[in-house]
């Protein structure tokens, strides 16, 4: 209860924040084109808002989408008028053009800011080069205290990082509950890996994860968009890694729940998930792991054959659950190989 609380009151505070940047954001831009003396100030608190978007880099990419498109605008306005004269048919002329251009070059939601400046032509019946020149700061402003505004977001750094340590401590468990459940059928206790006890522990862990990947990922994206001076892809890159690794853990947790029995060689990998999981950690690049994984496949094709067909089905379902354990490693070795220097110096050191 308490958490939803919590995220009931961050989502209103969000929201009344967004709300006060665009009012403020209005009047601003309304009070310095009267400051101006420019002609058909609201206009430009209208841009204000239509130019709040959702990041840093989405508002500062639509502004200049906005520009190019206004300048193919006032071309465009400029020919339909000077042949057909300011009348209905031209403007008819000009929004054909206009829409047609704007879709075939991906400027669709600057269709209608643009078409609004414009009636400001058709209206007065004037395009001299001071009511372009007027037109034009009315999208400068309404455009600029946009991008202005927008770099006061928060970029949620210390929630991200919150989420990835969320994501780690419930891998954690949920290989530290599969080591337990190895060891634990080895020894003839009571938890079983097919049994229904198992089976909706487990679940209720993946739930867990894959919940919070879901939410770390979406914070990844603002943050990503959020960041002007440095390429923060980083973390988005980081949640992908961490659902594929989901996705491999799924499938080690099904190889173990297919086992009809559990021979003694499964004790070496349930210790190999107890080290995975005491080691599991955003800096670990899984090479050490990756050793002992070798070295147990190694293992395995040196010991003698089994003697029984459902030790013989065990033993393949441990060479396949190794297997997975190879690529859930190899998933993490190869995001760290990736990484550059100046990445590591960055994102591994706390600075973020």
């Amino acid at each position: 209860m308490a958490r939803w609380q919590k995220i009931i009151h961050h989502n209103i505070t969000s929201h009344l924040l967004r709300a006060a940047m665009a009012a403020a954001g209005c009047l601003l831009a309304i009070f310095l084109c009267n400051v101006l003396d420019l002609n058909n100030a609201s206009s430009a608190g209208i841009i204000t808002l239509l130019s709040l978007q959702s990041t840093k880099k989405e508002t500062l990419l639509t502004a200049l989408r906005r520009g190019w498109a206004f300048v193919m605008a006032v071309l465009i306005s400029l020919g339909c008028f000077s042949l057909l004269g300011y009348t209905l048919l031209a403007f008819g002329a000009y929004v054909l053009i206009f829409v047609l251009v704007c879709r075939l070059f991906a400027l669709e939601n600057a269709i209608a800011i643009c078409s609004v400046l414009v009636t400001h032509f058709w209206l007065t019946q004037n395009m001299s080069w001071g009511l372009i020149w007027n037109e034009a700061l009315l999208l400068f402003l309404g455009a600029g205290i946009g991008i202005l505004l927008n770099l006061f977001l928060p970029r949620k750094i210390g929630t991200i990082r919150k989420g990835q340590r969320q994501v780690e401590e419930q891998f954690r468990r949920i290989l530290s509950q599969m080591a337990e459940i190895i060891v634990d059928g080895i020894s003839g206790e009571e938890m079983y890996p097919g049994n229904s006890k198992f089976s909706a522990e487990i679940e209720k862990q993946f739930a867990v994860l894959e919940q919070t990947l879901l939410q770390v990922h979406k914070n990844a994206e603002a943050v990503e968009g959020n960041t002007l001076t440095v390429d923060a892809r980083y973390y988005s890159e980081y949640s992908e890694m961490r659902k594929n690794q989901a996705n491999v853990l799924r499938r080690m947790q099904e190889d173990i729940s297919r086992l009809d029995c559990i021979p003694e060689q499964a004790y070496p990998i349930a210790m190999l998930l107890r080290e995975t999981a005491a080691s599991f950690h955003e800096y670990n690049n899984s090479e050490l792991l990756l050793v002992r994984v070798h070295a147990l496949r190694e293992d395995f094709r040196e010991s003698s054959l089994p003697k029984e067909r459902v030790e013989f089905e065990a033993r393949a379902m441990l060479f396949t659950l190794l297997a997975d354990i190879e690529y859930f490693l190899t998933l993490k070795n190869d995001f760290s190989k990736h990484l550059t220097v100046e990445q590591k110096k960055l994102f591994w050191s706390g600075e973020q």
